[in-house]
C-alpha cells in the first residue's frame, strides 16, 4: 500500500471525497446547463483526473467520456508540459484524436493547484447543441473527413491565469448555429471545473496534497488487486466476437466489420481488434482512445460493475493496437458517427466473454437510436434543436429479464420527459410507450423497446436520424434465446408521402401536422423460450408485454381468462411442451 503513513480510515474519507466532488460537478452542470440533453439526459462524463491521466473520481454519466478523460489530459500534458499550466488556466479540446470521442463532445479542464503545485485536474466533457459542421448539432452521417465536423480545439487556452480570452469565446459564438444555447452550456462546464477544483482543494487543504495523492495511490493499488483477482478466475484463453454495422455512412450497403479479441493470462486481459474492417471512408470510425474506453467500460461491468470508478479498474487491461482500422483510425478520418461502433465495441466484449463467465453475460442488448430536431434559419422562425437519445432495452440476464429505458454502454442517460420537450419545442408527443413487440423471447426475456410518436407543429423544421444495426442486429439472442428486433423509425406513417428511414436516408424536412414514430430495438432473449417459468409467462400476459397466442407459440403455455382474469391452463400447458 503506497503511502505508508495513510491510515485506511483516511484513504477512505479522501476516496469517497474524490467521488463527492465529481457528484458536485454532476449537480453544478444540471442545474446551470441550458441544453436538456445535458440538464435531463445527462450527455456527459465528469471527473478529477491525476496529473499523470489517472483517474481519481468520476459522477455517473456517459461511461465512453469517463474513460478518454485520463487521455485527455495526457495529451493536454503532452502539448503544453505540466509547467504550461498556470493557477485560474482552463483548457478546451475537442480534437477527436486527442480527447476520444467526437468532435461535439467538448472538454474544459482546469489544474488544481495546492501550495504552487498541480495535484490534479478537474475535468468536463458534454455535448454541445451545436459545433458548427454540416450537420445542425453534429453526428454527421455521411462526412468524408473531420474537417467537415465542426470547429476544432487543441488543447488551447480559454482562460488564461483567471483572465477569459474574449476573442476565442467569440469565434464559438460565431460557429455554432446555437450560440446562446452553445455558450450557456460552456458556461455551466466552466462553473462544474471550477467546483471539483475547490472540493479537491478542501481536501489538499484538511490532510496535505502528498497525503492525498498517497491515498489515491493506495486506493488504486487495492482496486488493481481486486480486478486482478476477478480475472484470475477467468479461464486462460482467447475469446473473439465480431459483428457488422450496416455501412460507414458513405458506401450503401457496405457493411462495416468490427472484431473484439480478448485474451486472458492468469491475472490480466489483452485486448486487441485484429479482424476489423480498415478505416472507412464514413464517419462511423473510433480512435485508439474511445475504442480502449468501451473495452475498459465492459471489463469494468464483468468485474466490479458497483464499484466507484478510478485508474485502478484497468490497470490490468493491456492493448495490442494497430492503426488503421475501423477501430483504430487516425486523423482527419471521419468520425462523428462513432457512438454505433463504441456501444457494438462493449458489446463485442460482453459477448466474447460470454462462454467463459456465462453467470455473467447478458444477451444483446439494443443500439444506439436518437432523433434530432432542429429549425437553423430564424427566417423561419425561432432557431432551435432538440436532441432526444430514445433508450431501448438490455438483453436478457441470467438472473433475471433485460432492462428497458437503458442503451448499453451510455451509463445514465434517461429519456427527455414529455413535459420538457412539449415546454420548450414546437413538437407534440403523441404517444410514449412500451415496445414489447420488440423484445427477444427467452428463459429469460430481453427488454422492451420505447415507441415514441411525434407531431410537427411548426414551419421550417428538420430531422436528423440515429440508426444502426438494422441487419445484423446487436440485440443478438443467446444460448437458445431469440434475438430482439433492430429499431425502426417510419416518418408521415400510413399515408402517401411515408417513408422508412435508412441510415442513408436519415434526414428529412418536416411540415406542420407531419409525424413520425420511433421505435428502439429490444434486447435478445437468453435461454430457450420453452424454459421460461410459466408464471414469468402469466405476468408478461397480465402486463400486456405478451398476447396469449404468442405465449403458447412461443413457450409452451397457455394462459386463458376466467372471469376477467388470466391464469394458466396447466394441463393444456403441459401438452403443448410435452408436443414439442
Amino acid at each position: 500500500m503506497s503511502g505508508p503513513d495513510v491510515d485506511i480510515v483516511t484513504v477512505e474519507i479522501i476516496r469517497n471525497g474524490m467521488t463527492s466532488a465529481a457528484l458536485e460537478m454532476a449537480r453544478t452542470l444540471r442545474l446551470t446547463a441550458y441544453n436538456p440533453l445535458l440538464f435531463e439526459s445527462q450527455d456527459y462524463g465528469l471527473g478529477i483526473v491525476s496529473p499523470d491521466g489517472q483517474m481519481w473520481g468520476e459522477a455517473p454519466g456517459v461511461a465512453a467520456f469517463i474513460g478518454c478523460l485520463g487521455d485527455t489530459v495526457r495529451t493536454g500534458v503532452a502539448a503544453l508540459g505540466l509547467d504550461g499550466f498556470d493557477e485560474g488556466d482552463v483548457v478546451i479540446v475537442n480534437d477527436p484524436y486527442l480527447s476520444g470521442t467526437h468532435i461535439s463532445d467538448t472538454t474544459v479542464y482546469l489544474p488544481i493547484f495546492h501550495s504552487g503545485r498541480i495535484v490534479a485536474f478537474s475535468s468536463a466533457t458534454a455535448h454541445w447543441a451545436d459545433v458548427g459542421g454540416k450537420e445542425p448539432g453534429g453526428w454527421c452521417r455521411d462526412s468524408t473527413s473531420i474537417f467537415q465536423e465542426g470547429i476544432c480545439f487543441n488543447h488551447l487556452k480559454l482562460v488564461d491565469r483567471g483572465r477569459r480570452n474574449t476573442e476565442l469565446f467569440r469565434l464559438i459564438a460565431a460557429n455554432v448555429r446555437f450560440s446562446d444555447l452553445v455558450t450557456g452550456d460552456l458556461e455551466a462546464k466552466l462553473a462544474a471545473a471550477h467546483q471539483g477544483a475547490l472540493r479537491v482543494q478542501a481536501l489538499c487543504t484538511k490532510y496535505g496534497a502528498d497525503v492525498v495523492t498517497d491515498a489515491m495511490s493506495a486506493v488504486i493499488e487495492r482496486t488493481d488487486a481486486a480486478v486482478r483477482q476477478k480475472i484470475a478466475k477467468i479461464p486462460d484463453g482467447s475469446y473473439d466476437a465480431t459483428m457488422c454495422l450496416d455501412s460507414d455512412g458513405v458506401v450503401e450497403n457496405d457493411p462495416v466489420r468490427l472484431a473484439v479479441n480478448l485474451r486472458v493470462s492468469g491475472d490480466r486481459m489483452t485486448a486487441s481488434f485484429r479482424g476489423t474492417d480498415p478505416t472507412r471512408g464514413g464517419p462511423v470510425n473510433l480512435n485508439p482512445i474511445v475504442a480502449k474506453s468501451a473495452v475498459r467500460i465492459a471489463l469494468k461491468a464483468l468485474t466490479m460493475p458497483t464499484d466507484p470508478t478510478n485508474e485502478g479498474h484497468f490497470r490490468a487491461l493491456d492493448f495490442e493496437i494497430e492503426p488503421g482500422t475501423a477501430l483504430t483510425a487516425q486523423r482527419p478520418a471521419p468520425c462523428d458517427s462513432y457512438g454505433y461502433a463504441v456501444v457494438a465495441v462493449i458489446e463485442l466484449c460482453v459477448q466474447a466473454m460470454a462462454e467463459a463467465l456465462p453467470d455473467s453475460c447478458p444477451a444483446g442488448g439494443s443500439q444506439l437510436t436518437g432523433i434530432a430536431i432542429s429549425r437553423s434559419d430564424p427566417r423561419d422562425g425561432r432557431p432551435f434543436i432538440f436532441s432526444d437519445p430514445v433508450d431501448g432495452g438490455t438483453g436478457g440476464r441470467p438472473d433475471g429479464d433485460g432492462a428497458v429505458l437503458n442503451v448499453m454502454g451510455n451509463g445514465d442517460v434517461p429519456n427527455t420527459p414529455v413535459e420538457i420537450i412539449e415546454n420548450r419545442y414546437p413538437v407534440r408527443i403523441e404517444r410514449f410507450e412500451y415496445a414489447p413487440s420488440v423484445a427477444g423471447a427467452g428463459r429469460r426475456r430481453g427488454g422492451p423497446g420505447i415507441r415514441r410518436d411525434y407531431r410537427i407543429l411548426e414551419a421550417g423544421l428538420h430531422l436528423n436520424v440515429v440508426l444502426e444495426n438494422t441487419q445484423d442486429v446487436m440485440c443478438r439472442g443467446m444460448d437458445g434465446g431469440r434475438p430482439g428486433r433492430p429499431a425502426r423509425v417510419v416518418v408521415r406513417p400510413s399515408t402517401a408521402g411515408e417513408v422508412v428511414v435508412t441510415r442513408h436516408d436519415s434526414s428529412h424536412p418536416l411540415g406542420v401536422g407531419d409525424t413520425f414514430t420511433a421505435v428502439t430495438s429490444g434486447g435478445g432473449g437468453l435461454g430457450d423460450p420453452f424454459t421460461r417459468d410459466p408464471a414469468d409467462v402469466l405476468r408478461d400476459v397480465r402486463g400486456e408485454f405478451l398476447s396469449a397466442d404468442d405465449a403458447a407459440s412461443v413457450h409452451g403455455v397457455r394462459v386463458v381468462q376466467d372471469r376477467g382474469a388470466w391464469r394458466i391452463d396447466e394441463l393444456a400447458t403441459a401438452g403443448l411442451r410435452a408436443a414439442r
